[in-house]
């Protein structure tokens, strides 16, 4: 089933039965998810997930070599965060796990020596979702406190 594609993904054509299906809306969605920070240490990716729970919100989070998926109750604000590092010959491993609330504030350690150490915090500062990092990473430090969600 022949197929092609035009650059940068504007439109797909299956030839064996002429239908197009466009690949803007798809990008533009993913665009509309996405929110890179800059920092003078890490840069911040930050992606909304997709939930069929409206009362939820998740997010995956990546500073560094650390990715963070968060998922968020938006009616009693307890949050989930699972901490990842990808560990060389070993790969993906859970360096943190917790639940908490935002209204308390949460502050997790996150170690796997000699690769990485340090701590997150995340807090909710009016409607901002503040996330608080301090880490050493091999050779790398990272350190910052950033609004990464806005709760309506």
């Amino acid at each position: 089933m022949p197929s092609f594609a035009e650059p940068p993904f504007k439109q797909f054509q299956d030839l064996n039965d002429n239908t197009i299906i466009s690949g803007k809306s798809t990008i533009q969605d993913f665009e509309s998810r996405v929110k890179v920070i800059k920092s003078e240490h890490c840069d911040l990716f930050i992606y909304a997930v997709e939930s069929n729970d409206e009362n939820a919100k998740t997010y995956k989070i990546i500073i560094g070599p650390i990715k963070i998926d968060i998922t968020i109750d938006l009616k009693n604000l307890t949050i989930i965060i699972e901490v990842y590092t990808n560990i060389p010959f070993v790969g993906k491993v859970q360096i943190a796990k917790t639940v908490g609330n935002l209204h308390d504030g949460i502050m997790l350690t996150i170690r796997y020596p000699p690769f990485i150490g340090g701590s997150l915090t995340l807090k909710l500062d009016g409607k901002n979702v503040m996330l608080g990092y301090s880490f050493d990473a091999l050779r790398f430090h990272c350190e910052g406190s950033k609004v990464i969600i806005t709760l309506h």
